[in-house]
Formats: structure tokens, sequence, C-alpha cells
């Protein structure tokens, strides 16, 4: 086979093959001698089908497999043997490949053009001790720990039924049916269902239970009630079949009211804590600081490396083969319409720079993602995921794991994050850090403007 290279420029070339019958003939006769002893064709003993009548009836499908194979064998040897770092997947050159009029007793020689687009060499600059970025320092105010030290002895609590003034805290048990006007409509719609304070969305509503009590009523716009969509309320407070039409407006009877009575601050409560330190409540909101503290200082590494990442972008200009890619995108996404492409192109080349530099940069600290790394990754995220629902069955949590390491695409992106994790982690031991000290409503302020900015890209 002959194989030339044509560089267009620096980031695009041609890679022409020519697919001699040395290469693939020896290959065409071995497979036609294998379906001729395979084969069973009408007049013709088992075995006994002469290879003129096997070639006639599979010879063009045997030789366009063999052609195809070897192509992509030959090509794919040619770009590992030259280290030839490129961009996606080679594209076969729609002007110069041709329909090839496949004789199987006359063996020819075929010529593919495949272009491709490569990647960059890449020198990152950004990432020295020299460089600096800055890093919060987040003072946790009292009332936050306050709070979650009361949240603690809720979760620790018991529900009790009350009758006098509703609080916010409380779950109300509503008898409601349908208005028209401001009478019970005849034959109307009822219902009953649970409701917290709390997340009740319409304030008016929501004041105005918070001056009753037991046994009281109140009008509502029920599809306002909660900050769902229609179909959640319909199933879960309605409770209605599809085929049933129900105005927006009831009257409710708040038939129950109760509310978490908080755990007595005793020796079972602080031991809830599993800590051996917290024996009283200033042990306990200690800990509970350091906890929110220890939180917030891993967010301000993520909202530093995602600054660090940025900076990366921007002082390092990453030339790509933009028409290339676009080509590229379209023809490995069939139904994807130019003007999605063009809507979403600037966020997949900021992704793909991204990806160079990253891959980069692991290169050069010899960072490296292997098999006990990935499986570290599934069994903390499928532990966890059973955690909160109370399911630790480790029979089901390892057949989880075995079966996501199986899966291409969740392996792929499990790696894209542990090299991320790895990558920032050796980062943050080379660039210095500029403490800013910072309070926990601006910075959680900072974090909704960096995600904004994020989802709008």
């Amino acid at each position: 086979m002959q194989v030339v290279r044509k560089n267009a420029d620096a980031l695009n070339i041609t890679i022409e093959l020519t697919l001699e019958p040395s290469d693939y003939s020896a290959k065409f006769e071995s497979e036609i001698k294998k379906h001729k002893t395979q084969s069973q064709i009408k007049g013709f003993r088992k075995g006994m089908t002469p290879a003129s009548v096997i070639k006639k009836m599979y010879g063009k499908s045997i030789l366009s497999d063999i052609i195809n194979d070897s192509l992509q064998e030959k090509l794919f040897a040619y770009l590992d043997e030259n280290k030839i770092n490129y961009l996606g997947q080679p594209l076969p050159n729609r002007d110069e490949n041709f329909v090839f009029n496949l004789d199987v007793n006359n063996l020819q020689e075929y010529k593919f053009s495949f272009d491709l687009g490569l990647a960059p060499t890449l020198e990152v600059s950004g990432v020295s001790s020299s460089d600096k970025y800055d890093c919060f320092d987040i003072s946790v105010p009292n009332d936050t720990v306050d709070e979650e030290f009361t949240t603690m002895r809720r979760r620790n609590g018991k529900r009790v039924e009350v009758s006098n003034d509703i609080q916010n805290m409380d779950m109300l048990k509503l008898d409601a049916e349908e208005l028209d006007g401001n009478t019970i409509k005849d034959g109307g719609w009822k219902t009953s269902f649970t409701v917290l304070v709390d997340i009740i969305h319409d304030q008016d509503v929501k004041k105005e239970i918070l001056t009753k009590k037991l046994g009281d009523s109140i009008n509502f716009d029920i599809y306002k009630l909660e900050d769902k969509d229609a179909a959640h309320i319909d199933k879960y407070l309605l409770k209605r079949p599809e085929d049933i039409e129900v105005g927006n407006m009831f009257t409710a009877k708040i038939s129950e009211v109760s509310r978490i009575e908080l755990a007595e601050m005793d020796e079972a409560f602080f031991q809830s804590f599993g800590d051996e330190s917290v024996t009283d409540e200033a042990s306990a909101k200690a800990l509970i600081a350091k906890d929110i503290k220890s939180y917030y200082d891993n967010q301000a590494l993520q909202f530093m490396y995602r600054a660090i990442m940025d900076a990366l972008l921007e002082k390092n200009q990453v030339d790509l083969p933009e028409q290339f890619l676009r080509k590229y995108l379209k023809e490995t996404n069939e139904n994807v319409s130019d003007e999605v492409l063009n809507d979403e192109f600037d966020a997949f080349v900021k992704n793909l720079r991204w990806s160079l530099i990253k891959s980069q940069l692991a290169k050069e600290y010899s960072i490296e993602v292997g098999e006990e790394d990935l499986k570290k990754h599934f069994l903390n995220s499928v532990m966890s995921y059973f955690r909160n629902y109370g399911n630790m069955d480790y029979s089901m949590i390892s057949q989880t794991v075995d079966r996501l390491m199986k899966d291409k695409e969740q392996v792929n992106k499990a790696y894209e994050e542990i090299l991320a994790d790895k990558l920032f982690l050796r980062i943050g031991e080379i660039v210095q850090k500029n403490k800013i000290e910072i309070g926990l409503n601006e910075f959680t302020e900072k974090v909704k403007e960096l995600n904004a900015k994020i989802n709008n890209f």
C-alpha cells in the first residue's frame, strides 16, 4: 500500500492511500474458499460449489468488506506509526472518493483520500509558582451554625399534633372543596392533601394561613399553592382523573396541624452526631461550624479552579481547524441542523480547547487515570446514592459498579472528571493562592453569578 501525506496548512492534512491487489488478494481468496466450504447451494453438494459461483453470488460483498477492513487497518497503523495527533476521526474526502466498480475476477488498484484536522502543539502558560489566583476564605456566621443546629434537633425530634397558632414549619392537612364564585360548587371536586406551610408559593395565602388555627378555613387558587406545574397539582393535590375538569379556586378546612417537636438536648441527641467530642451544645455547634467551614472551603477551591480554567483559556489561545470540525460534527451528527450547529459550535470549541490544555498539562505532570481510580469513583457515587435511600445492599452496589465500568459513555465521563480533579489538585500545589476573606452571603452571590455565566454561555 502506498500512503501519501499532503499538508493543506499547519492544522489540516489529507492522507491518500493506494490499495493494491497484493494488499488484499490473499485474504479475498481465503474468504472465497471459506464460503465455498460452508455454503450449500442448490444444485451443488456442500463444499463443492465452484469458486466462480461463490464469487458471482457473494464476491462483491466479501471484497467490499475486505477492502474496508484493510483500508481502516492501514490508515490507523500509519497514523499511529507517525504519531499524528488528530481531532475527531479521519473523514473520507467526498470530492475524491467515488463509487468503485468492484471486479471480483480482475482485482484492481483503489485510491482513497481522507481529510484530518490536527491537534495543535501546546506550551501552556499560567501554571507556575509565580502565577497567583484568588482563593476565598469564607467566614461562616453564627446564625448559619444556629440554623443547622436547630435542623439537627428537628431531624431528631418527633411530630406532634397542635391546635394553637400555625407556624412556618408546620404540616397542614387540608380538606378542600371546589368553589363556584364565593360558594361551594354543587357537585364540585373534593380532595384532601397535606402541605408544609414553608413551601406554600402564594405569599398572600401563606401570610393568611399563619393567622389561622386548627378548624379554620381558607380560600386559594390550588394551582398557585405550590411552585409546581399543573401535572404535579393534578396528581398530588387534586388527585383527579384526566377526564374530569375542575376549576382553580378552592376552599379548605384546616383539619390537622402537626409540627416537629425539637429533640431534647440530652445524651441521645448528642450521640446522634457520631463524634465522641460532642457532649453538649457548644461542642455540637463547634463540630457543625467545622463541617460547614470545610464544605465552603471546598466550594472556594472549586471556584478558584474555575477561575484558573478561564484564565488558562484566555492566556493560551489554541488554534483549531474549525472548518474541519464543523464538517466532522455535521457528518457524525446527521440530524443536527446548520442552525443548531452554529448555535452550539462556540461552546464545543471552548470545551475542546480546554480538553487539549487539560491533556497537555496532565501529560506534563504525568497524571494518569487508572482502572482503580474509575472503580473508586463509581463506588463512592453509587454508595452515596444508595445511602440517600437507606439501602446499603453491598451486593447490589457491587453489581451497579460493575455495570457502570462496562458503560463506555459513563467511563469516559468519569475519566474526564477524575482527570480534572487530579489536575486541579496538582495545579493548586504549584500556583500561589491569594487568600481573600469574604462573608458567606457575598460568596453565595458570586457562585450564583458564576453559574449564570456558565449557563448562558
